[in-house]
């Protein structure tokens, strides 16, 4: 049997190193026990805390193979909860917001998933929260099934960055043989979501998820 391979997305947002006391977390390691195993079936849910301009804190649902779902808080439970729980056939699969344009400290602003529905093929999204209708903002961007989920956490208890691990194609939400092939491609098209003064396009043509 083998483990998936995984690969960890680009780290978004902004921590002081210098002057805040920075904690860091790695849920593949600490929920899936990666890398002596991945117990992580997969994310079954998310919850985002937001205030108007910023995001406070991130809780996740994991649904773990053979045990009781798990849920990881990281960051602040304040603001205003907006929360997406997976239904029948859907998976995270694509992780999208805002931050400053600030090169030096580049702060999360807003933060969104894209949703696949392996049974019927759609393609929708999940925020990004708060709006990134925000002056002086850049968007950002990661396609993959979502996994979970690494950052650190600032100085004033808000999420400070934020990273996905992503999974190749072949992950079936456990350990699987080598000749094990399951997977599937989104049909060919594009996904566009607006960001302020920009628009993030999504074209959907070889991207594969697992079944």
């Amino acid at each position: 049997m083998l483990l998936p391979a995984l690969v960890v997305s680009e780290s978004v947002g902004y921590v002081d190193q210098f002057s805040e006391e920075i904690r860091t977390f790695d849920d593949v390691q600490s929920v899936g026990l990666w890398p002596s195993s991945l117990y992580i079936a997969k994310v079954s849910k998310i919850t985002l805390f937001t205030g108007n301009t910023v995001v406070n804190g991130i809780e996740i649902v994991y649904d773990i193979t053979n045990d009781d779902a798990q849920t990881a808080m990281h960051g602040n439970r304040t603001g205003i909860g907006h929360s997406y729980c997976l239904t029948g056939d859907q998976l995270f699969v694509g992780f999208f917001g805002a931050m400053d344009d600030n090169v030096n400290k580049p702060t999360l602003r807003g933060i969104g998933f894209l949703i696949f529905d392996k049974a019927t093929g759609a393609l929708s999204n999940f925020g990004p929260f708060p709006s990134t209708d925000q002056p002086n903002v850049k968007g950002f961007a990661s396609l993959g099934h979502v996994v979970g989920f690494s950052g650190s956490i600032a100085g004033n208890g808000n999420i400070g960055t934020l990273a996905i691990y992503k999974s190749l194609p072949g992950y079936t939400g456990k350990a699987r043989s080598s000749n094990t092939e399951d997977s599937k491609s989104l049909k060919e098209g594009t996904l566009a979501i607006t960001i302020r003064d920009f628009t993030l396009t999504f074209k959907l043509c070889t991207v594969e998820i697992s079944l």
